[in-house]
């Protein structure tokens, strides 16, 4: 009788460890299982999160595109204002020189007429300075007028990339959303 109470604990322990293999067999299918699943939802995770980084990436470089492409246009009118600067300053300087002459001949006036006459050209030769520096003047207005457009152009593209980089930013915080269920640091 020994012997049947033994076999039947060996029974009753190779059925514990029967249950027990089929138990933990259950468990690691159940652990492979969902070890599948979190890393399918991981992959979309980062495939979304990489697409949403290169539009992101493409958006950035229009941007930079565009500013780069105004600030050029920006700098062709500054050298357009450049060359009104040194026409102005040449007529300022024929100015100065028909000023001087002007003030010569005050100075050596030895007959009024000659003086008088002298004076008369003096002061027509101003005049064509003068008409030329308005000219001048009035282009150069033209220019700083372009300029003016061009950075209030330029003004409402910066509100334009301001609102993209907040919306960017929008979106970055809507994209990490779903890593804020996981326990990572």
């Amino acid at each position: 009788m020994e012997k049947k109470e033994q076999l039947k604990e060996v029974k009753e322990l190779v059925d514990i460890f029967r249950d027990s293999m089929i138990d933990f067999r259950q468990a690691m299918e159940s652990r492979e299982a969902l070890s599948i699943k979190i890393g399918s939802r991981t992959t979309q995770i980062i495939r979304y999160s990489l697409t949403g980084m290169l539009v992101l990436t493409l958006g950035m470089f229009s941007l930079i595109f565009t500013l780069l492409f105004r600030m050029e246009q920006m700098t062709q009118s500054m050298k357009q204002m450049g060359k009104y600067m040194e026409n102005m300053d040449q007529n300022f300087s024929s100015v100065a020189k028909n000023m001087d002459t002007m003030n010569q001949h005050v100075r050596v006036m030895l007959n009024m007429s000659v003086a008088m006459g002298e004076m008369t050209e003096s002061m027509r030769e101003m005049s064509i300075g003068i008409n030329k520096m308005n000219k001048n003047i009035a282009s150069m207005e033209g220019s700083v007028g372009a300029m003016s457009f061009d950075m209030a152009k330029m003004n409402y593209q910066f509100t334009g990339l301001n609102s993209h980089v907040r919306s960017m930013g929008y979106n970055v915080n809507h994209l990490a959303a779903p890593f804020k269920m996981f326990p990572f640091p």
